[in-house]
């Protein structure tokens, strides 16, 4: 998706990306492993070398400042303009959510732009948790600085039923909370847990 994004020129020419997880790895495996997931034209070869060239990646834990501040230096290294903003995606369990958060709040604040936080569902297991996860982050952040997602709404097949529901009168009677009890969507895709069994049953769709 990011490679989709720069390829289109979507995001600005400077835009840098850093990965951060527990993996140790190089970019070079990195590339490797997505390899089967990225649709390169003909004629985008170039820019697709070039997409690689905005790409680093950094191997730390989700717990330790000091490897919160080697990826601040990492980070830092890019930002050689008047204006850095930061912003970081968080695709990591529920479990380390407060451990990330306050190592980004105390070692990977931008000093020379904003900074945002990226917040990807499940935000807890019940309104109990949610609402301490809620609390945590209004405690490190400023609320304009927080997102909160669900990327499963982006799923086109989940915007199009809006579409097919404005876009066409004959089902503007009939759909509406009046008529419909529920919507079930049903995605299948062609691999399992692959290895995130443990997330997916304290989380999620299994649990």
């Amino acid at each position: 998706t990011i490679w989709y994004l720069y390829r289109d020129n979507l995001l600005p020419r400077t835009t840098k990306f850093v990965g951060y997880a527990r993996t140790k790895q190089t970019l070079a495996e990195i590339r490797e492993k997505s390899k089967k997931y990225m649709k390169v034209r003909p004629g985008e070869e170039d820019k697709f070398e070039e997409f690689w060239q905005a790409n680093d990646y950094i191997a730390g834990s989700y717990d330790k400042r000091v490897d919160f501040e080697l990826l601040n230096q990492s980070i830092s290294k890019f930002e050689k303009g008047p204006i850095a903003n930061r912003i970081f995606y968080l695709a990591v369990p529920p479990t380390v959510f407060e451990n990330v958060t306050v190592n980004i709040r105390n070692a990977c604040i931008s000093i020379k732009g904003f900074t945002r936080v990226i917040i990807e569902k499940p935000f807890g297991r019940d309104d109990v948790s949610s609402e301490k996860l809620s609390n945590h982050l209004v405690g490190l952040f400023k609320e304009e600085q927080i997102y909160r997602i669900d990327h499963y709404l982006g799923k086109e097949m989940v915007q199009n039923l809006m579409t097919l529901r404005f876009a066409n009168k004959i089902f503007c009677p009939s759909w509406n909370r009046e008529n419909i009890a529920s919507v079930l969507i049903s995605f299948k895709e062609p691999f399992g847990t692959e290895g995130r069994g443990g997330y997916f049953d304290d989380f999620g769709i299994v649990r």
